[in-house]
């Protein structure tokens, strides 16, 4: 192995325990990656300067790339058709036919939703259809359980079928274009795609959807989040330490971690706002476990009301409402703390619990960093929270965001996306400029204002794509994908080429469990490039059966945000994914490893 091919492999080797344990950000790691090949490690020849793997032009390639362009131009598309009221309007007209029964529901969506995402993105799908089939469930009595999950499945099954429908079609669609010249066609992944949904809604109606666990219906908001905290009304009497002060120069919740939910004077219930000053005979209600109220009692001038145990009716009494909410994708809040975003003030609600993966969050919740896709247990005032529906940073469980309809511009999104597919399947025009074309009509048509365009975008996934993409390129100018598929090849002593496919696209559906679908496909390019060439391959067949399995992202929650998201809301555990989408994946494998070559000869 050459040096040069030693430190790509540190690169990588650092790169992939980045991007799985969490402990940097992933687009802060891909910029780490992209920054790592430029560095000037490498002595020039004689006295010459220092230099890195790769130069600038080749370092800055990535976030030049069409499909940089392209992933933009569907967020914006896929906000255009939520911010119109599309989506959400033909979802309301399918559910109300679909929700007499749990089966025809949960048919209803894995159809609805796997024929949105051909076209939508698959996370945006998810935050469309999540409400919706939970506002069903709730008028039904159906465990959510039962439905979430297969929302998310269904989405990335969707996905597969069109360029456009997931990132990863994008890229591998582009590094075919920068090695060809033409990259593939609009519905090229449809064939096997639409073979894989068969099997896949084939599988869940025989036995899928009987492994689904059944929970998340009868457990109360707090005994899911273990809320063993009470309730308790606190008189500041005239001699309280408490009145003529500010809730903010108080703050009780760093000093004795209990946490102010209303302030009651006289008959009216005052908003903890940090401003507020206490006056005398101001009952406080505060939430806390008993011995950090008992400690702020000791402080005296003080005294004690009322315990009550914290549940609905209680809440009810003193005008509180607990709903629970889920940090959205590329939200404000992530990476930070409540104490850091002042969450209390922001939303007008008081954090009782955080889920994260399955997981509750014990210790100071104030202090922990928040990430895409943790759950909230908010207790506030009814008034307050409805304003929680427009915030960009949080998605409220069981509600949908106020989105002003608009029917005709609704209808004209809808007209620009079958635009898209049909001008790009036809080949009048590429891809990348009917998508990027498509999303500047629609903020020229208003269906989306250009605030809005530009807050739908994912960055960090724009950042992740831009500045992995020279990966692919410093392997190919180093010679390691060559040397890696030489050695591959000679291990397997002359193998037919489907069983080497078989082999690479079983590699491929374990990474994309641990690395996001857009990472393993830029990973994965050059490599399927090479590998296919060197057992006397096509490598078209390949690369589409490569951008298949990196949709299967079904076994762990974190492998997608669309499988995150359901996660809280569902009352998910990871053996729950493990459980149902392991066979869901092995079928996705199978089916393209069969089917692939009736539609792309291997040789």
């Amino acid at each position: 192995m050459s040096p040069q091919a030693a430190y790509l492999a540190l690169v990588l080797a650092a790169a992939l325990v980045l991007f799985v344990t969490g402990w940097v950000r992933v687009d802060v790691t891909a910029l780490l990656v992209m920054l790592a090949l430029l560095a000037p490690v490498w002595p020039g020849a004689g006295a010459g300067r220092w230099h890195g793997l790769l130069d600038a032009r080749q370092a800055f390639s990535g976030f030049g790339s069409p499909a940089v362009l392209m992933l933009a131009g569907m967020f914006v598309l896929s906000a255009a058709l939520v911010q119109t009221g599309a989506a959400a309007m033909l979802g309301e007209r399918l559910l109300r036919r679909a929700s007499s029964s749990v089966l025809l529901l949960q048919v209803t969506l894995f159809v609805s939703v796997a024929a949105l995402s051909t076209l939508v993105s698959n996370t945006t799908t998810v935050l469309v259809a999540m409400p919706l089939a939970l506002t069903a469930c709730r008028r039904r009595g159906y465990a959510p359980s039962k439905v979430l999950m297969p929302i998310a499945f269904a989405s990335l099954l969707g996905g597969m079928w069109t360029l456009i429908g997931t990132r990863s079609n994008v890229l591998i669609s582009d590094f075919l274009a920068s090695k060809t010249g033409a990259g593939l066609p609009f519905f090229s992944f449809a064939p096997v795609a639409a073979l894989v949904f068969v099997a896949a809604l084939a599988w869940f109606l025989l036995a899928g959807r009987r492994w689904l666990p059944s929970h998340g219906l009868d457990q109360s908001l707090t005994a899911r989040y273990e809320v063993t905290e009470y309730l308790s009304e606190i008189l500041a009497t005239p001699s309280s330490r408490l009145v003529g002060r500010t809730l903010a120069e108080l703050d009780l919740a760093t000093h004795h971690g209990v946490s102010v939910l209303q302030v009651i004077r006289g008959e009216e219930g005052l908003t903890p706002a940090p401003w507020l000053r206490l006056a005398p005979q101001d009952v406080l209600v505060v939430q806390g476990r008993m011995t950090q109220i008992d400690q702020l009692l000791s402080g005296g001038g003080l005294e004690f009301k009322e315990e009550l145990a914290l549940g609905e009716r209680t809440l009810r009494s003193v005008d509180l409402v607990l709903v629970e909410a889920v940090v959205a994708p590329h939200s404000d809040l992530e990476g930070r703390t409540l104490r850091e975003v002042d969450f209390l003030s922001r939303f007008g609600a008081s954090v009782l619990g955080i889920g994260r993966r399955g997981h509750l969050l014990h210790g100071a919740l104030a202090d922990q960093r928040l990430r895409f896709g943790d759950s909230l247990l908010l207790a506030g005032h009814a008034q307050r929270l409805r304003a929680l529906r427009e915030s960009p940073d949080l998605l409220l469980v069981d509600s949908r965001r106020r989105v002003a309809r608009d029917p005709r511009r609704a209808w004209a999104v809808l007209g620009l996306l079958a635009l898209v597919a049909m001008l790009s399947a036809a080949e009048i025009l590429e891809p990348t400029f009917a998508i990027v074309a498509a999303a500047v009509v629609a903020v020229l048509l208003r269906c989306v204002t250009v605030h809005q365009a530009y807050e739908s975008i994912d960055w960090k996934t724009l950042v992740v794509v831009g500045g992995m993409i020279p990966f692919s390129v410093a392997m190919e100018v180093t010679g390691s994908d060559r040397a890696l598929v030489e050695t591959v090849v000679a291990l397997l002593h002359g193998a037919a080429p489907q069983v080497v496919l078989a082999g690479l696209l079983l590699f491929v559906l374990l990474l994309t469990q641990i690395l996001g679908n857009a990472t393993v496909a830029v990973l994965i390019g050059p490599l399927a490039w090479r590998l296919a060439l060197g057992v006397g391959a096509d490598p078209v067949p390949f690369l589409v059966g490569a951008a298949l399995c990196t949709s299967a992202s079904f076994m762990m929650p974190v492998a997608h945000e669309a499988t995150l998201l359901v996660m809280g809301p569902g009352g998910y555990r990871g053996r729950d994914y493990l459980r149902s989408g392991l066979p869901l994946a092995l079928i996705v494998w199978a089916v393209t490893v069969v089917s692939l070559p009736w539609f792309y000869p291997l040789t």
